[in-house]
């Protein structure tokens, strides 16, 4: 074994990284805000109640009070009508300025017992005629009326020094408005405020897409990570039935659920093809399933795996090897004997005849855990173990094992040490490129060839975009030739049980929430 680490580091160390290309995949940033469909709905019903309450407080009403004078000049004549039309057309442009003198303003809030004017004067000349339309835009109806009526009575104060050789006359008096000058047009303003965000929120969208590092179609696994791709298996929904929708209820993803599609199973298939030829090749027996974060739907690919092999006549064990948070039990919806654990089973003297078989099919033999285990490491690490493997090498056709995530835990490194090879799950969108190179070193130079991967849950957009580059399906001689096994996908594949693991091999790991 020790020369075989040697030589797969070896291998690691002189290859160079493939390099990332620096375009920006249309299909992928459309994807991601389709997706994220729901952050941008939550974003726009945010700015909409807080732009309806800010709209709501901020709107002050104004009411106008208008009346219109007629201008003449006090020297008449025979040009007397031009002569007021030039007089209305200059006092209209300075009447307003004029309005706003402190002096007449001051006289008409004394007489209306106020502290200061607090209108707004506007004036205007109607045009080809000696008419001039006067204003006053104020915060209530009554003010409004009230200040228009003392422009009337008081504007002499000021008008007469300034232009006294005009007369002006009211020719049409103020009424009090009834309805403000501007409504407060909430709705419109609430949609355009809710349009702003959902196009930021919709641009931020963008940019993360342009700059994520993560496995979004097959281009990117093939371009950026260092192993081959055996499957591609696409989404596909846990409850397909309303009542399940509702219920929150997820059934297994396993290919003997009717359920699931035919093209799920069809996919396995193919994958069983591949993997069986290479394990075959190199004389592999035991497999270790794991993925570089959790919910990547590891544990579901490794029960598939084990079942689809089984069903070719192979008599295979699939062993739970996650020992701090068993979940494979869920998957295979099976109840756990006491004393049928790995940990138990190699501890104790029980033969492989007594090992529980799945129902259905007495092929496939199953060590499922349900309690436990903190001190894992040391039971991957036991003489006791590295003998139960030999002997189920000996017994089974194939062995696999279900395992933590490598970035979160290092019992997956600890079973390196004793499996063949390795069966990476790389969920769509999960874990940076760079993690996942690591995590591929790090296994292999515990002792494991990375076999390939399985290019997980990935959505009908990929499946649009894969199609349309190839042409139409794919078929066996073109993944002969590119070295990869892709699957017939249909709408896919929905993802394993969550861990929840609290440490890891550094703290900074991401991708640790619950499943």
């Amino acid at each position: 074994m020790a020369g075989s680490v040697g030589k797969i580091t070896s291998k690691v160390d002189e290859a160079p990284r493939k390099a990332r290309e620096s375009s920006v995949d249309i299909e992928v940033v459309i994807f991601n805000i389709i997706k994220n469909w729901w952050v941008i709905l939550i974003g726009c019903l945010i700015t909409a109640m807080f732009s309806y309450i800010a709209v709501s407080e901020r709107y002050v009403p104004t009411y106008y009070a208008g009346a219109t004078f007629v201008v003449s000049s006090k020297d008449g004549g025979s040009d007397a009508v031009y002569s007021n039309l030039v007089v209305a057309s200059k006092l209209a442009d300075s009447f307003a300025y004029v309005l706003e003198s402190p002096v007449l303003q001051q006289k008409i809030a004394e007489s209306l017992d106020m502290p200061k004017f607090s209108g707004k004067v506007t004036a205007n000349s109607i045009e080809n005629t000696n008419l001039i339309q006067i204003g006053v835009e104020a915060g209530s109806p009554q003010l409004a009326f009230d200040e228009m009526n003392g422009i009337i009575q008081y504007h002499h104060i000021v008008s007469d020094n300034l232009m006294g050789n005009a007369v002006l006359d009211v020719l049409k008096a103020p009424t009090v408005p009834v309805e403000p000058v501007r409504n407060m047009n909430r709705l419109g303003k609430v949609a355009l405020y809710t349009l702003i965000a959902a196009l930021g929120i919709t641009a931020l969208l963008v940019i993360a897409s342009v700059a994520s590092d993560r496995i979004m179609t097959e281009k990117d696994l093939a371009t950026r990570v260092d192993c081959p791709a055996l499957a591609t298996i696409y989404h596909e929904r846990k409850n397909l039935s309303l009542r399940a929708r509702i219920r929150g209820v997820k059934t297994s993803m396993l290919i003997t659920n009717p359920t699931t599609s035919f093209r799920f199973a069809e996919t396995y298939r193919l994958f069983r093809t591949r993997l069986e030829y290479l394990m075959k090749k190199k004389g592999h027996k035991v497999l270790m399933v794991s993925s570089t974060l959790e919910n990547e739907g590891k544990t579901t690919s490794a029960a598939n795996t084990a079942i689809i092999l089984a069903l070719n006549n192979n008599r295979v064990l699939l062993i739970d090897g996650d020992m701090l948070k068993p979940a494979l039990y869920k998957v295979m919806t099976t109840r756990v004997r006491r004393g049928t654990s790995v940990s138990e089973v190699v501890e104790s003297s029980m033969s492989f005849e007594d090992i529980p078989r799945m129902e259905g099919l007495p092929n496939l033999s199953l060590l499922l855990g349900r309690t436990p285990m903190p001190n894992s490491t040391e039971i991957i690490g036991s003489e006791e173990m590295k003998d139960f493997i030999e002997r189920a090498k000996d017994y089974y056709d194939y062995v696999v094992i279900d395992t933590p995530p490598i970035a979160l835990a290092s019992d997956a490194e600890c079973f390196a040490e004793l499996v063949d090879c390795t069966l990476l799950v790389i969920k769509q969108g999960g874990a940076r490129a760079r993690r996942i190179n690591e995590c591929i070193d790090a296994v292999s130079q515990s002792g494991a060839e990375i076999l390939g991967c399985i290019f997980n849950n990935v959505y009908p957009l990929e499946f649009l975009r894969a199609s349309t580059e190839t042409g139409a399906e794919f078929r066996p001689a073109d993944r002969e030739r590119s070295g990869y096994g892709y699957g017939y996908g249909g709408r896919g594949y929905g993802y394993g049980y969550g861990y929840g693991y609290g440490y890891g091999r550094d703290s900074s790991r991401e991708g640790r929430g619950k499943a």
